[in-house]
C-alpha cells in the first residue's frame, strides 16, 4: 500500500495537519543533510509558505505537539523529538 494513502490516517493518529507535516520533513531532512537546523527562511522557501510568520505559528505548533522543540533565542536549535 503507499504511503500516500497512508498518509491522512497517520495525520488524524498524531493530531498534525498536512502542511505542518510538511513543514516536520524538511526540517527533518535538513537536519539530516546539513547536522544543523534550517533557518526560518530556508523553511520558508523549502514548503513554499508565502511568510515567516507562518513558519514560525507552525513551529509553535509542532512544539505543542511534541514533535520538535527548540532552544529559546537561539537560532537553528530546533531539535526533532
Amino acid at each position: 500500500m503507499p504511503i500516500d494513502s497512508l498518509l491522512p490516517n497517520i495525520m488524524k493518529k498524531f493530531s498534525i495537519t498536512k502542511k505542518q507535516m510538511d513543514l516536520f520533513n524538511f526540517i527533518k531532512d535538513y537536519i539530516d543533510k546539513n547536522n544543523m537546523a534550517p533557518s526560518y527562511e530556508e523553511m520558508k522557501q523549502g514548503t513554499g509558505c508565502l511568510t515567516k510568520c507562518t513558519i514560525f505559528t507552525k513551529i509553535n505548533q509542532l512544539q505543542e505537539r511534541g514533535w520538535i522543540t527548540k532552544l529559546p533565542g537561539k537560532n537553528r536549535s530546533i531539535i526533532i523529538i
